[in-house]
């Protein structure tokens, strides 16, 4: 298996890391560049997002990251946050 650089990290340190996951509802994603916004910080492991229903699921490593760090990324990067969902 061929691993992008930012990818090989991730592929061996998720398993040895504690992680959580986020539902947050977002306005304003329509393309995946708004993946990659979330993706690019570092502790994110993966984000999916779904444009029908303005989420994005968030998987994160607790330690490096926080809810109200990713939030502040997403409020940053010019989308409208509506609330972290449970």
């Amino acid at each position: 298996m061929v691993l992008k650089r930012k990818n090989y990290q991730r592929y061996f340190y998720e398993g040895n890391m504690t992680t959580e996951r986020a539902l947050f509802k977002v306005v304003g994603m329509y393309c995946t560049s708004c993946k990659t916004i979330v993706e690019d910080e570092k502790g994110v492991i993966k984000a999916d997002i779904s444009y029908m229903t303005d989420s994005i699921v968030v998987n994160f490593n607790p330690s490096l990251i926080t809810k109200e760090q990713i939030k502040k990324r997403l409020e940053k990067s010019g989308y409208n946050f509506v609330r972290v969902a449970q």
